[in-house]
């Protein structure tokens, strides 16, 4: 990635006006006006604001500052004309901000055909090269496959030479026209990558010691002679990288499977080609690690999962779910994206409850599901169905933020299903970050409020100062509190007269 080292982040932002740019409650024309008078220290603020009005998203994509215009191309709540401009910006780096950011619409694929034709040729002057670009946008899109299919059936010949250089990603159709395609520097490109995946490595092609390229031949079709060498190297890395290669051939599969270490045996868990005599042995493998991860296997029945004996907190992966009190472990799930429905459909049933992980990773899983699932024994499913489905039940949300303890637990009660009532009962908690849910409370007293505003953790404190149930007089004294500052002047309930005067007061000063 490029990365954001163009942006100036020299002056400091006040936190009273990073506060007010971020205040739900604060109207157009004070936006306006801290645009206009203080743009570089609110950009932040509005950055992180959860909408910006029609006028202040205007202002900001005519403004003179490519760092302000930068802000609002990443903005969630971009509007698409707007992003759309965004992308023509004289600016480039803001062209490259406004390729995409999680949260934001897709781009039509109009938008992206001519995105793609303006990357394949652009200025001599131009700091990036093509490459690099067109690998921003492939970045900021998360590898979207779309993109590849649209590359592949561009009218210009540059950007059809770059989806055949992304081979992995492209559909068989894509594939074929490309080995047809009309420019001969497409089909070379194409027929180069076909025979580069299809090239088998030979001795001399690994490198002596671990390194990028080392890991990267043994992923590739392996010759015999190449597969003997690093068996008999005992090199158990080696061996299981290898292990999950399709091209090395039954009898070695069956060597690894007898490995004495049990990381060689995971290697080979994954494979599709393992008999059912060999599944059945890692069912039954002495190291749980191996059992655990075999447990998910195609292969194996529902009545053969519900008898292996798995651990799902030491399960690796990318998740970090355990038992309340095993707070960060993880799960093995393909990092790429959610499963498809039907998939998720069957596995939601499933006895395992890391295939039950992977089915809650679907958005669209229907509501009878979404039920079965939020009562789910598993503490790792309810968390990936809160996360990742928008009619995730309040109850289910709040279940989660109180039992689960790793990354992503302050993002469960962000999300606008998270209940807004009855939190009021945490206020005496002994976890500073369950006090804070008071301050969601729709209902509480403002007292209570007042009280745990001087709680002796900051987060709380910064939270009840940020609460519209925060008494009056109380949030107007924080405003001049150098640590509550900005939370005060971002809380919605103070009055646009106040937020005026704070102008006035910085104005003047």
């Amino acid at each position: 990635m490029i990365g954001d080292a163009w942006l100036d982040r020299s002056s400091a932002p006040s936190p009273l006006l990073r506060g007010l740019a971020r205040n739900p409650a604060a109207p157009s024309d004070v936006l306006l006006r801290l645009l206009k008078t203080w743009p570089e220290q609110v950009r932040e603020g509005l950055r992180r604001r959860r909408d910006l009005p029609p006028l202040v998203q205007d202002a900001t994509l005519h403004h003179p500052s490519p760092r302000i215009r930068g802000a609002l191309a990443t903005h969630p709540q971009v509007a698409p004309p707007a992003r759309a401009k965004l992308l023509t910006d004289s600016a480039w780096r803001v062209r490259m901000r406004a390729f995409g950011r999680p949260g934001q619409e897709s781009l039509p694929d109009d938008v992206l055909v001519k995105l793609l034709a303006e990357l394949d040729d652009p200025p001599s002057d131009m700091p990036f090269s093509r490459e690099e670009l067109i690998g921003e946008l492939v970045e900021a899109m998360r590898y979207d496959r779309r993109l590849f299919q649209l590359a592949a059936a561009h009218p210009r010949p540059g950007v059809r030479r770059f989806a055949a250089g992304s081979w992995y990603w492209l559909d068989k159709r894509s594939r074929q026209a490309l080995l047809e395609d009309e420019a001969p520097e497409v089909r070379a490109a194409a027929v180069a990558c076909v025979a580069h995946r299809q090239q088998v490595m030979e001795l001399a092609d690994l490198p002596d010691q671990h390194c990028h390229a080392f890991w990267y031949v043994l992923r590739r079709p392996l010759s015999r002679a190449l597969i003997d060498q690093v068996v008999a190297s005992g090199d158990t890395a080696a061996l299981r990288v290898m292990g999950e290669n399709p091209s090395v051939p039954p009898d070695v599969v069956e060597t690894l499977l007898r490995h004495p270490d049990p990381a060689v045996r995971l290697g080979v868990s994954g494979r599709v080609d393992l008999t059912g005599d060999q599944l059945v042995r890692l069912a039954t493998d002495p190291a749980v690690e191996v059992r655990t991860a075999v447990s998910t296997h195609p292969g194996l029945t529902e009545q053969q999962r519900a008898g292996i004996d798995i651990d799902v907190t030491t399960a690796p992966g990318d998740g970090h779910f355990g038992s309340a009190d095993v707070r960060c472990r993880g799960i093995p799930y393909p990092a790429d994206a959610a499963p498809e429905l039907t998939d998720a459909l069957r596995w939601a049933r499933s006895v395992n409850p890391l295939l039950r992980r992977r089915a809650a990773r679907n958005a669209k899983l229907p509501p009878e599901v979404v039920a079965i699932l939020a009562d789910d024994s598993d503490l790792g499913v309810r968390v990936l169905l809160a996360q990742h489905h928008p009619a995730a039940p309040p109850a289910l949300l709040l279940r989660c933020y109180l039992e689960y303890h790793c990354c992503g637990r302050d993002q469960l009660s962000e999300l606008p299903q998270f209940p807004a009532e009855g939190l009021t009962r945490f206020a005496d908690d002994a976890d500073p970050a369950v006090r804070r849910l008071v301050a969601l409370d729709r209902h509480a007293d403002p007292e209570l409020v007042d009280r745990l505003s001087t709680d002796p953790d900051a987060g709380v404190r910064q939270a009840m100062a940020s609460s519209p149930r925060l008494p009056a007089p109380r949030i107007a004294s924080l405003l001049s509190d150098p640590e509550l500052a900005e939370a005060a002047a971002a809380n919605p309930a103070l009055t646009v007269d106040q937020m005026e005067l704070v102008l006035n007061r910085m104005t003047a000063d």
